[in-house]
């Protein structure tokens, strides 16, 4: 399939690749994205919709920053990510970029959860006191990166630990 981006001008995209996003990114209506890793992006890729050729956010894998980061999600979100415990999820979280590395962000309050498997995600806002705008290169004790959200039943989430090796990510040139 082709997809045309303004950032990455038309892709060729495997439609396994596509992600369902039935809720959307909140305040967005588009509801397919796929995610897209740049050559010399480093740790950061993007995560583009599919019919809004100008809509893309810049998304990194918060626990290479933040090593104790958790995720728990409720019963309502397992369900709607068609997860079974012990399922393998990628854990993605919106960066705010800035020409000064050391003022970029990162959304930890609002993470996305996607099944790589169902190729399903959601965008879920954890309760408790987690930053939207938290300094991606900041000095932090261990101790203030993680987050806990009660589920019933308890199903934690793990990474893929590599995103290219877990869901053969679509190569994009700038």
């Amino acid at each position: 399939m082709r997809v045309a981006t303004t950032r990455f001008g038309e892709l060729e995209l495997e439609e396994g690749k596509v992600i369902a996003m039935p809720d959307g990114m909140i305040g967005f209506s588009e509801r397919r994205f796929i995610i897209l890793n740049p050559e010399n992006g480093g740790p950061f890729c993007w995560f583009q919709a599919l019919d809004n050729p100008g809509l893309a956010f810049v998304v990194v894998d918060p626990v290479r920053f933040f090593p104790e980061y958790q995720v728990m999600l409720n019963r309502e979100e397992i369900d709607k990510l068609q997860l079974e415990a012990g399922d393998t999820t990628v854990l993605l979280c919106v960066v705010t970029m800035a020409p000064d590395p050391r003022r970029i962000t990162i959304n930890l309050q609002g993470p996305i959860v996607v099944n790589p498997v169902a190729m399903i995600a959601r965008q879920v806002v954890l309760e408790g006191n987690q930053a939207t705008r938290q300094l991606l290169f900041a000095h932090r004790e261990p101790a203030a990166a993680k987050t806990v959200q009660k589920a019933q039943p308890p199903l934690a989430l793990s990474r893929v630990s590599s995103l290219c090796c877990g869901m053969g990510l679509a190569q994009a040139s700038s």
